[in-house]
């Protein structure tokens, strides 16, 4: 990769990337010098002219086809050194095939529409290294879509742990009432509701929880089973009634969730709803059906496996009461 670049008070600024890969990593410094900022539609393919600028190049890197400028439609995924405190207006303009975007809670500073046009963007990480601030609620309040966002802490308190965000889309609509000639705006997804839950930079954990309910009303089933399935996995800051919240959306929709985990495909997602003990009978065999009519012999030999040990659990639960010396509830059996 061949990087443009200006040197401004002992630091590093990019101004135009080249190269034959759609991921771009930029390096923490060039020269000697920290590189601390992006220019201004570095990354855009709108930029007009080109200005005086010193060049590096990485020679340890292997390169494949033609080098080009990666800018536009030519760049998918960037990640940024730790030592970047600000990026440009503008910088990512047009950019709507990109989709990752990591950096570190170094940066701060983000110019007036950065990210506009950015409409294949689909997650953010972000490394969190000396607090809990981040620039996160600026890059978010520029985006319209459902946004996946990563945070790793990585000191403190909270270091080791990991928090697994999704802030849902939102959009508007011009709708006209026709006989009545009057022209008013419908709003669509809570996106805008979750995109408030910053103050001072920091996200409050317990107020995207709450939100929760509005959500179930507003956005689709994919988009919930996302955050709820996120909040479980890496609970970092999630109370035990949030925490209850969530797994009664799922149990309350478990044919729904099943059916779309196996129709996607999701391995990851079946296993937790294992791991947190939230199958019932009824989303189980539906689940297996569903597998069953795709032939995918994975997922369905992984259901088998937990409807017999949900079998089990259930025998060995009669056993106990027996040996308890009350009676058995009569149950139902379990066909397999």
């Amino acid at each position: 990769m061949k990087i443009h670049y200006r040197v401004k008070k002992n630091t590093i600024e990019i101004i135009r990337c080249y190269g034959t890969d759609n991921r771009i990593v930029i390096p923490a410094e060039i020269q000697g010098f920290p590189v601390v900022s992006a220019a201004p539609y570095a990354f855009s393919a709108h930029k007009d002219g080109e200005e005086e600028v010193e060049v590096w190049e990485n020679e340890d890197a292997f390169s494949f086809g033609e080098e080009r400028l990666l800018a536009g439609e030519e760049v998918q995924e960037i990640v940024f050194p730790d030592t970047l405190k600000e990026i440009g207006r503008y910088i990512f303009y047009g950019c709507k095939k990109l989709e990752r975007l990591e950096f570190s809670d170094t940066l701060m500073q983000v110019g007036t529409g950065a990210f506009t046009g950015c409409s294949g963007l689909k997650e953010l990480v972000i490394h969190q290294k000396k607090g809990i601030k981040s620039c996160a609620k600026e890059i978010l309040g520029e985006l319209w879509q459902k946004i996946d966002v990563d945070f790793l802490y990585e000191n403190g308190e909270a270091g080791g742990k990991r928090a697994h965000m999704v802030f849902p889309e939102h959009y508007d609509e011009a709708v006209e009432n026709t006989p009545a000639r009057i022209l008013f705006t419908e709003y669509h997804g809570s996106g805008t509701n979750y995109r408030q839950c910053f103050y001072n930079k920091e996200l409050d954990f317990a107020e995207y929880d709450s939100l929760f309910d509005m959500a179930v009303v507003m956005d689709k089933l994919e988009v919930l089973v996302d955050m709820s399935f996120g909040r479980l996995c890496y609970p970092w800051q999630l109370s035990e009634k949030a925490k209850k919240q969530y797994e009664d959306y799922i149990r309350g929709n478990l044919k729904d969730i099943g059916e779309f985990l196996v129709e996607s495909g999701s391995l990851n997602g079946l296993e937790l709803l294992s791991r947190e003990k939230l199958w019932n009978r009824e989303g189980l065999e539906h689940s297996i059906d569903v597998a069953s009519g795709k032939k995918d012999m994975e997922i369905s030999a992984f259901l088998m496996n937990e409807r017999s040990r949900m079998l089990k659990e259930e025998q060995k639960a009669a056993g106990e009461t027996e040996n308890d010396g009350r009676p058995a509830r009569r149950r139902k059996k379990f066909q397999l």
